[in-house]
């Protein structure tokens, strides 16, 4: 029987191996069924509660795919006066006709149990090349129920793209008065800004009390989604709290040990090493931390691997050129004065006189060292800190690490940490960042004061989640309403 007049349910069928069970881990944001590479892994069909709100309860349907074989009945479905009652009636050994068992489950399964029908299709392939799909959309007409038409394994998402494939579908379909919309849900690759339309097309197809329910839990749905959304903005703007306030002591030297380091490579650099070193393992943990809270946010198993600390570092590193000539951080005032100076220093002695020359190097060591060759940036209390740059790249590099979840679908597995993410995701946060280099500039100043640092939780929470909105809404135009949505009353 259909359900009740307190909930929906929804049944996810397509041809087999598409990739229904994948989509519904991801939607349900935990293992069900069976996955695999390989044709009628479903063979039996399984219902799990999708959402519940206020009462009403949508449930997802995972049924047996639709037969390769299913095919060669076509004609005789076609010339029956019953086709669906003629299939249904059949015998067919679970074993020995499993492509046959399979499709009439999963016919069993949309006449008795549906309210609409998600049926899946390979975005993969060209609609012209998939003859099936117009025979499976044709026995669901015959049994009349709505037909939602989502677009699975469409790769990494590709705006562009996916409209193109999304726009060839539904003219293949045009004709077919039973699909009721087309759209993008990739079980691998969708971003949760997208998971609603499910119940939102749902609620437009149905009627009565039917589609209250479904207004009532595409609501909920947006909530929810909404509530993690901001617990991430959250842990990042804890994250970058940590990176602005992050400092390490120099260590205190005399005159004649600042201007040996100045002129001995080795030993200019080897307190300079230890700090940065020590700064660069405290922003890996907390990125670790922070990616594996935003895993589990989102309903994902597994956690980021050790890996990620050495790329988050290897991304964030501008790499070391301090072999230029000791001119280059005084200038070329003392360009005849150096190589004295150098084996002066050298060896021991403080022979060269000239009190303005010494000022002159004093005053443009620290700087030199750390602007030239490392991330960092020296304090007024003699500590160092990240530098402006280097906090923009870091930023940069955490936003990309949350779009990389946000479309992580739980039906691709345990988390991967990502390898390569879509250019376009570069450009759009590359365009942000560059937008907001003023406000994060006074974010980066706000850091290195206690009274600034104080209402850095406010400022950063504040930017972080105007900036990701302004994100999603470029990569999904739709999330615009989305985000105005947010926890209306029902």
């Amino acid at each position: 029987m259909p359900s009740s007049n307190q909930g929906i349910v929804l049944s996810l069928i397509s041809h087999t191996n598409v990739g229904k069970t994948a989509l519904a881990r991801t939607l349900l944001r935990r293992d069900v069924g069976e996955v695999a590479d390989s044709a009628h892994v479903t063979v039996v069909p399984e219902a799990y509660p999708l959402i519940e709100n206020d009462g009403f309860t949508a449930r997802l349907w995972d049924t047996p795919g639709f037969g390769s074989n299913l095919a060669k009945l076509a004609k005789r479905l076609r010339s029956s006066k019953n086709p669906v009652g003629w299939i249904l009636h059949q015998v067919w050994d679970r074993n020995r006709d499993k492509s046959l068992w399979c499709s009439q489950e999963a016919i069993k399964n949309v006449q008795a149990e549906a309210d609409v029908v998600l049926y899946l299709v390979d975005a993969s392939q060209p609609p012209e090349t998939v003859g099936f799909v117009d025979l499976e959309i044709e026995i669901i007409e015959w049994i009349g129920k709505p037909v939602l038409v989502f677009l699975n394994q469409t790769g990494q998402p590709d705006q562009d793209r996916d409209a193109k494939n999304e726009q060839a579908w539904r003219d293949h379909f045009k004709d077919r008065d039973i699909v009721k919309n087309v759209g993008i849900l990739d079980a691998f690759t969708r971003c949760w800004t997208q998971e609603h339309h499910i119940l939102k097309q749902a609620a437009n197809v149905l009627t009565g009390d039917r589609k209250r329910a479904a207004k009532n839990l595409t609501q909920a749905w947006i909530n929810r989604n909404l509530d993690i959304f901001s617990q991430s903005v959250g842990t990042m703007s804890q994250w970058a709290k940590l990176a602005l306030t992050d400092t390490e002591p120099l260590v205190k030297q005399g005159l004649a040990d600042k201007l040996r380091q100045l002129v001995i490579r080795a030993e200019r650099n080897q307190d300079l090493d230890r700090i940065q070193e020590a700064m660069y393992q405290r922003l890996a943990d907390n990125t670790a931390t922070t990616v594996n809270e935003l895993i589990s946010l989102h309903g994902l198993d597994g956690e980021t691997a050790t890996k990620l600390a050495q790329t988050s570092r290897d991304e964030l590193t501008i790499k070391r050129d301090i072999e230029e000539s000791l001119i280059a951080s005084v200038g070329g005032a003392v360009s005849g004065l150096v190589a004295g100076l150098s084996a002066d220093l050298i060896s021991g002695g403080m022979t060269f006189g000239g009190g303005a020359i010494i000022g002159m190097l004093l005053g443009g060591a620290t700087t030199f060292a750390l602007a030239r060759g490392y991330n960092l940036t020296q304090t007024q209390n003699n500590s160092v800190r990240w530098t402006e740059s280097h906090f923009m790249t870091q930023v940069k590099f955490v936003i990309m690490l949350y779009l990389a979840v946000a479309h992580y679908g739980r039906g691709r597995g345990a988390w991967q940490d990502p390898v390569n993410n879509p250019a376009r995701w570069e450009t759009v946060v590359d365009q942000e960042i560059e937008k907001n280099q003023k406000r994060l500039s006074e974010l980066w100043k706000r850091g290195s004061s206690a009274s600034g640092s104080a209402t850095l939780d406010a400022h950063l929470t504040q930017f972080f989640k105007e900036s990701l909105k302004r994100i999603l809404n470029q990569l999904y135009p739709d999330s615009i309403d989305l985000f105005k949505s947010g926890h209306r009353t029902k």
